[in-house]
């Protein structure tokens, strides 16, 4: 395997489990040197110490915060070349449909949003020419999941989109790069994935081009693309990784999908 990140190093945020362990695991296979920073302890240093990775405690959800995580780092890797912004609170189920939200506004502004323009901010003075700024959205920052996200979800996520081609024209003159990637339907690494349900399977192998859930190390390989000088003219873009998904017509998914139930029913 060619190795892209040789001699890089890198700070991936909320890298302890799910998407985020994806990340680390692929920057460090193709050569980075990887700080996870989380506050899960224990998942954390589980997921650190099998990977070979540094690890922070940190809920990173102030710009005081953001400066000792960013300053601590960069001290023990020696320099900083790539920063992942992963890091997301948990969805809470019960503010899915509710337009009284304000704590779960709160959350995601706060970490989506916030903590990135504070790492960002942090990091800037420490990140030479040619490195790389790594957001990872959703697919849910364009469309809408009405039944699956609270309106906070989407609207940080969108706000994201729209904070990572700001933050690429407000740093391109320093020759720093700024992406995103908006994953879609992806099979957790723990606990129940999406795939393993045998109805959820086959929905997925039809309305997906590629026939298949995304796993974690799809999103790690895309963010290894856009942090690697293959991606070094390339920036201010929202990367989507979805197997094909959001280039079907929703009328015509959602008709096979409804005439395959209805075939299930007759037997």
């Amino acid at each position: 395997m060619n190795k892209l990140l040789i001699g890089k190093c890198a700070i991936v945020t909320g890298g302890a489990q799910g998407i985020g362990r994806g990340i680390v695991a692929t920057l460090i296979e193709h050569g980075a040197t990887v700080a996870i920073v989380d506050i899960q302890k224990e998942e954390m240093e589980k997921t650190a110490t099998q990977l070979n990775a540094l690890w922070f405690v940190s809920d990173i959800s102030s710009p005081k915060k953001c400066r000792v995580v960013i300053n601590s780092v960069v001290e023990r890797l020696g320099g900083l070349d790539i920063l992942v912004n992963n890091a997301a609170p948990s969805r809470n189920r019960e503010m899915i449909g509710k337009l009284s939200a304000s704590t779960d506004w709160s959350a995601h502004s706060e970490l989506v949003i916030g903590s990135i323009s504070y790492l960002v901010e942090a990091a800037e003075n420490f990140l030479p020419p040619g490195s790389s700024i790594i957001n990872i959205s959703s697919c849910n920052s364009s469309a809408i999941a009405l039944e699956q996200c609270s309106w906070a979800y989407h609207v940080s996520k969108s706000g994201l989109d729209q904070l990572t081609r700001w933050l690429a024209c407000r740093l391109g003159p320093q020759g720093i790069r700024v992406n995103a990637v908006a994953p879609a339907l992806v099979d957790r690494g723990k606990g129940p994935r999406l795939s393993d349900n045998s109805e959820n399977k086959k929905i997925i192998e039809e309305i997906v081009p590629l026939g298949r859930a995304g796993r974690a190390r799809d999103v790690g390989e895309a963010v290894v693309f856009l942090a690697s000088p293959m991606a070094s003219y390339i920036t201010g873009q929202i990367l989507t990784v979805d197997g094909g998904l959001g280039a079907r017509e929703p009328f015509g998914v959602a008709l096979k999908t409804a005439k395959r139930h209805q075939l299930t029913e007759k037997r």
